[in-house]
């Protein structure tokens, strides 16, 4: 465990003192607070608001961070920090909650505009996406913010994440895609060729890409031996990114074909949450 006292190389100082709220409990929020906790974050300086499941529960008292829960109204009116963990379609449940002054927001809602965050929340925040819980849990978690900032890199990498920087919010879709294909290159087959002269091809087109072409040889490589349908499933959503990725690949295309999937099922995301939000608004 790293102790946290000694973590200024990666924080800067910029945690000390700081309150890091998490809203939401699944896979994703889970695996964050367990990271966070891990590296030797003060629990007593962490806050987790959920649903409030019997089972989300239980899954807070075995990782020790029982202590930790309260309602998501507390947690933004004193965490420093708000991590968005929850589902992007439970953006709403946000609006007209009162955040401690000062408070930065980073949202890990896949799809949500700045523009529709700067809608419902009146504070300075940023997008991140980050690999999946099985890559945080191993120490090999990689992540990226836009706008690119110091603190909420601090936080992530108190998580112990890699932070890669963004040209463009639009780059946050390759980034995703991106990150979906160590489960798939797990469990579809590919030619070594193909899927080399794939992440060339991506890493020309994405300035992101050219440094996670490595992290996905390092993941695929890390997790060979434990080759599962389940390291696909617990990154994979219904009608999600991985998922469009996948049927294509399984319906014959090629590698690059499956990743123009991706990146299409990214932007129709964006749009169908863009819409809902704006009809939920009116």
């Amino acid at each position: 465990m790293t102790n946290f006292a000694n973590c200024a190389e990666y924080t800067d100082g910029l945690l000390d003192g700081k309150t890091i709220g998490i809203a939401g409990f699944g896979h994703l929020g889970s695996s964050i607070a367990a990271a966070l906790a891990a590296n030797g974050f003060p629990k007593e300086r962490l806050l987790i608001s959920c649903g409030g499941s019997a089972a989300t529960l239980a899954r807070a008292e075995r990782m020790g961070l029982a202590s930790c829960m309260t309602d998501t109204r507390t947690l933004v009116s004193r965490a420093d920090f708000i991590l968005l963990a929850a589902r992007p379609q439970d953006l709403g449940s946000f609006a007209g909650l009162r955040l401690k002054d000062g408070a930065f927001v980073m949202s890990f809602m896949a799809g949500i505009s700045l523009a529709t965050l700067h809608k419902v929340f009146d504070a300075e925040l940023c997008r991140v996406m980050c690999s999946g819980p099985e890559t945080i849990t191993d120490g090999m978690g990689v992540s990226a913010t836009f706008p690119s900032e110091a603190r909420p890199h601090a936080v992530l990498r108190a998580a112990g994440l890699e932070v890669f920087d963004l040209s463009c919010e639009s780059e946050l879709d390759a980034f995703t895609v991106a990150i979906c294909l160590p489960p798939i290159l797990l469990n579809v087959e590919l030619s070594e060729a193909e899927t080399d002269a794939t992440l060339a091809a991506m890493a020309k087109r994405y300035p992101v890409c050219r440094g996670l072409a490595p992290w996905i040889g390092r993941v695929v490589e890390a997790h060979r031996a434990e080759k599962s349908e389940s390291s696909l499933e617990n990154v994979s959503t219904k009608g999600g990114v991985t998922e469009a990725m996948t049927t294509a690949l399984r319906g014959g295309s090629t590698l690059a074909g499956s990743i123009a999937a991706g990146l299409a099922r990214c932007a129709e995301i964006s749009a169908e949450l863009a819409k809902r939000f704006a009809a939920h608004a009116a």
